[in-house]
């Protein structure tokens, strides 16, 4: 009997353990936030603790602040969460997210703990080391681009009161000089008792407020008088290298352009530009000159195409030609003074065309991304020429002749560029299961996401501004509910897009703009070579991204608009499941994740003991007297 007993006693025991290990599988990592407080006599640094605890679950976010910050860290933390988690493809979903902020007093609200947190949620997931005494200041972007934030001397200044040794920037970040204190010229003697250190360095924090003419360098500075050194980065793979001292670059997979795509592009640059040509003729033709303004407008338009030509530019090719054909369209109606009667008469012909057109694509069978992408344009194209005609008829009372041009030769150019996109049918690639269910579901999601950051801007610049962004959230809505889902995706994506835009230029310095567009660039190239390299071809995110490339020289906030376009429309797939063979039905429904195997094992394991338990019970239970 006592036998029996301690056998009853060690099986409980096993299983208070085992119940224990599977309700402790969470664990917490720790990072120190930089920020900046306001205090009666101006900003000051201050440091505060971030704390990250996984927990089983389906990839929520929660986030507690001690005191409470602004609502603008709240809206950062899940922006944060996303890109780490998109950047390194990691099943997020698995887990929920529980930050915590943890600051001595209340701290000026901001996007500046978003790297950090970026980067505690790919360490964790990752379950990588983490250096503690490294801290990172500076904002999250879409590719895993890190940005500028302020206050960045009284930053470091709190980071040498933190005794930490080391602080991340974004690269170009720091003022390049900022007074110096008198009494810290020269580099203070160096002691190994932490003690005498931290006074040393308190002593040239508290001093770095005294007037002189002298200007130092931030960095050469924080590294003399604080012992801190300070390492500008870029990308959030920079980033999580110093803080973790492990290799955390990952593989470049090169970017090979799709046989298939070249060819339909070269097809749809020809189309347009020989179209160009027709016009031309028509107006020799019909013996109209064409004046110095013209003549001149088109020989830039000239030198553009020879540019893109040189980059292999096939989309930028296509974009000049296109606008080339509107500007010989308005100029021949302008020469040719059309009656109102007839330009009503070829804008009704348009409407006709293009809703015809809109049918036939409707009716389309979407199986790849390439298919939803085309359809995508095609819809675009579509909208924006019913958009203009309606326009047109509200207006048309009250519209001058040349204003009546200009509508015309637009809605037929625009018209015939979605005619054009429509080859791109033909493309192959691999298949997914692209139904209106799922295409509805995603698309509430983007336009969350851009409601999201379009509300996040708000807190910063005036809604005036902001005009556009809300005008596509606003579309977005209406053809969802109109169950327009591919243009709804569209609207939206390109409303997020816009958002990233500004969220991701702020506070970009000038001589670090090209450096940033880079960084951009090769996030964009990086997505579709994964995506490339998987059988599926972003027609659009390729396009977008080539162009860009075309423009980064001469306009740098378009490049960045269409780069931030090509990143979003490079990863469509990730929102559509892949069509199954039943082999492989058959084949993932057997299989599971060790995450998964391990819990099952210890769940069977944990039923065994139960069980024996019981029947151990019962049968004392019965020799019982």
């Amino acid at each position: 009997m006592r036998e029996l007993n301690k056998i009853i006693l060690y099986l409980l025991l096993t299983l208070i353990y085992l119940t224990s290990a599977l309700a402790q599988s969470s664990q917490t990592y720790h990072l120190k936030l930089l920020a900046v407080q306001e205090t009666p006599t101006g900003y000051e640094g201050s440091d505060a603790d971030l704390y990250l605890e996984l927990k089983p679950g389906n990839g929520h976010v929660f986030l507690n602040t001690y005191p409470v910050t602004k609502m603008d860290t709240q809206i950062s933390t899940r922006f944060a969460k996303e890109i780490a988690c998109k950047h390194y493809k990691l099943n997020c979903d698995q887990f929920d997210f529980l930050y915590t902020i943890q600051a001595k007093s209340s701290i000026i609200g901001g996007p500046s703990a978003g790297a950090a947190i970026s980067a505690i949620t790919a360490i964790a997931i990752q379950n990588l080391p983490i250096n503690e005494k490294v801290a990172i200041t500076g904002t999250i972007n879409s590719g895993g681009i890190i940005g500028p934030v302020g206050g960045i001397k009284e930053k470091i200044q709190a980071a040498a009161k933190a005794d930490l040794k080391k602080v991340l920037i974004s690269r170009g970040n720091y003022p390049e000089a900022y007074p110096a204190p008198e009494t810290s010229l020269n580099k203070p003697p160096q002691n190994n008792n932490t003690e005498n250190n931290n006074t040393i360095n308190s002593t040239a924090i508290n001093s770095s407020n005294t007037n002189t003419t002298a200007n130092i360098d931030l960095i050469s500075y924080a590294k003399t008088n604080l012992s801190i050194d300070i390492i500008e980065v870029t990308t959030l793979d920079q980033a999580l290298t110093q803080l973790t001292g492990q290799n955390i670059s990952k593989s470049v997979t090169p970017l090979n352009e799709n046989n298939q795509y070249t060819q339909i592009m070269n097809d749809l640059q020809t189309m347009l530009c020989q179209r160009s040509e027709k016009i031309k003729q028509e107006i020799q033709e019909n013996n109209i000159i064409l004046d110095e303004n013209i003549t001149k407008a088109l020989q830039q338009k000239n030198q553009s195409i020879i540019n893109a030509t040189l980059k292999k530019d096939s989309y930028a090719i296509a974009s000049i030609c296109f606008t080339q054909n509107i500007l010989l369209k308005n100029y021949y109606y302008q020469k040719e003074h059309l009656s109102p009667s007839m330009i009503a008469t070829l804008i009704y012909e348009v409407e006709k065309k293009a809703t015809s057109l809109e049918t036939e694509v409707d009716n389309k069978k979407i199986t790849t991304i390439s298919d939803l992408q085309t359809k995508i344009v095609v819809k675009e194209r579509l909208d924006d020429v019913k958009h203009q005609i309606k326009k047109y008829r509200e207006q048309r009372p009250n519209l001058k002749p040349e204003e009546m041009y200009s509508v015309l030769s637009y809605t037929e150019e625009r018209y015939f560029s979605a005619t054009s996109w429509m080859q791109f049918f033909a493309m192959d690639g691999k298949k997914f299961q692209l139904d209106k269910d799922k295409m509805r579901e995603t698309c509430t999601f983007k336009i969350s996401e851009a409601e999201e950051r379009n509300n996040y801007i708000g807190l910063f610049i005036p809604s005036s501004y902001l005009t556009n962004i809300q005008e596509q959230i606003n579309d977005a809505k209406t053809a969802q509910n109109q169950d327009q889902q591919e243009l709804c995706l569209i609207k939206s994506m390109e409303a997020k897009a816009n958002a990233n835009t500004i969220i991701s230029s702020l506070g970009v310095q000038e001589q670090t703009v090209n450096e940033f567009i880079s960084a951009k660039e090769q996030a964009a190239q990086q997505i579709i070579a994964d995506n490339t390299a998987e059988g599926i071809f972003p027609i659009l995110g390729y396009s977008y991204y080539q162009y860009a490339h075309t423009l980064k020289d001469s306009d740098k906030f378009t490049a960045l608009l269409y780069l931030e376009y090509a990143l979003e429309l490079s990863d469509l797939q990730i929102y559509f499941p892949e069509e199954k063979s039943s082999l492989q039905t058959i084949s993932e429904s057997f299989s599971t994740t060790h995450h998964d195997i391990l819990l099952i094992g210890e769940g069977m394991l944990i039923g065994i003991l139960i069980t024996l338990l019981l029947v151990m019970g019962i049968h004392v239970y019965n020799k019982s007297p």
